[in-house]
């Protein structure tokens, strides 16, 4: 029986797979921090179904889009095996953060300069699930 060399394999666990949980909890945290005024999205969000209910939903993509990363970071984590799938759930995921940020992003255009932490978080999120994805299909079985 040969010898367990935990340090290679605490490696191998920590390459890539542990990439799209910090991505998906970034954009998941994203939504409960201030993006362009002191209100993060989920304020705007209640604030919206107040007054404009059909318009409140898009204010929701971005935790949406973390939690369907985060269940593709999962996956993958659970076995390798199923990591095209994965790839194709955080996808599916990052479409609804696209198409909330080309929604979002045109009407605030103006107040970009005072971007709050929430926006960059988001960002961030978002370029990291993309370099998961890179990680994802490069890596071997």
């Amino acid at each position: 029986m040969t010898p367990i060399n935990y340090k290679e394999k605490a490696l191998n666990i920590l390459d890539f797979r542990l990439v799209g949980l910090v991505g998906s909890i970034l954009l998941i945290v994203s939504e409960f921090l201030p993006w362009f005024s002191e209100f993060s999205l989920f304020d705007a969000y209640i604030l919206y179904t107040i007054t404009a209910v059909e318009e409140s939903f898009i204010f929701l993509f971005p935790l949406i889009s973390g939690i369907i990363c985060l269940i593709a970071s999962l996956l993958v984590i659970s076995n390798l095996e199923y990591k095209i799938n994965s790839v194709i759930i955080t996808l599916i995921g990052l479409g609804f953060l696209s198409l909330f940020l080309v929604d979002f992003i045109p009407g605030e255009l103006f107040y970009l300069s005072k971007a709050g932490i929430g926006f960059y978080l988001c960002i961030a999120g978002f370029m990291i699930m993309i370099i998961n994805i890179m990680l994802i299909l490069i890596a071997k079985e």
